[in-house]
């Protein structure tokens, strides 16, 4: 049985593994120190107090926090529900579904335990929407890597629950850069990763 998502996407595999591969590269600075991936964005208060000054009245910031939340809620519930559901109308890709997120998740886990890369708010001299309570492993996002591997086993059952929950993932992101808790790279850098994976275990591998 072949998946909705694996015949939507199948015959347009090789130009998204080439848009994947490229976002990848944007996400690295070509420095020659093995910690590549360390922020060098310029004027980066500048550009973040620009972003995030529409949002700074205290309804605006408890609306960041709320949406943040319950996007990520609403992924979460909808993928349990995914896998219930799945596992109950004994959908032969359901293992597919909880081992390709997994693989992504401790993959990303590794990553920024290994890159430990500090948050705006360590790095700068910013006044985050988003709580920072956190220290290092900036990079990448485990937020919008779990967000947006998620929807992609979502939808590898069901085109129209991928769809709603890569709406989502998109919202959580804004939510993640907006709210200065990650850099714009550690979201694209955790999209592309996802997105790669994702392509990887539920499309290309029989």
């Amino acid at each position: 049985m072949v998946s909705p998502f694996r015949a939507l996407v199948s015959d347009q595999s090789e130009t998204s593994l080439c848009i994947i591969a490229r976002c990848l590269v944007l996400t690295w600075n070509f420095s020659p120190s093995p910690y590549a991936f360390v922020y060098d964005m310029p004027m980066y208060e500048d550009w973040y107090e620009r972003i995030s000054s529409p949002f700074r009245s205290e309804t605006a910031v408890q609306t960041i926090g709320l949406l943040d939340k319950l996007m990520v809620g609403l992924i979460a519930g909808g993928y349990v529900l995914a896998l219930a559901i799945a596992f109950f109308q004994g959908y032969p890709g359901v293992w597919r579904m909880i081992i390709v997120p997994a693989v992504t998740f401790f993959l990303v886990t590794f990553l920024r335990v290994y890159y430990d890369l500090p948050r705006p708010y360590e790095s700068f001299d910013i006044d985050p929407i988003l709580e920072g309570n956190q220290a290092g492993k900036s990079f990448p996002s485990r937020h919008i890597a779990s967000a947006v591997i998620i929807a992609c086993a979502i939808g590898y059952y069901n085109v129209d629950g991928g769809v709603i929950a890569f709406a989502a993932a998109l919202l959580v992101a804004f939510c993640r850069i907006v709210g200065g808790v990650h850099y714009p790279r550690d979201v694209i850098a955790a999209a592309a990763i996802s997105l790669f994976c994702g392509l990887m275990g539920f499309v290309l591998i029989p």
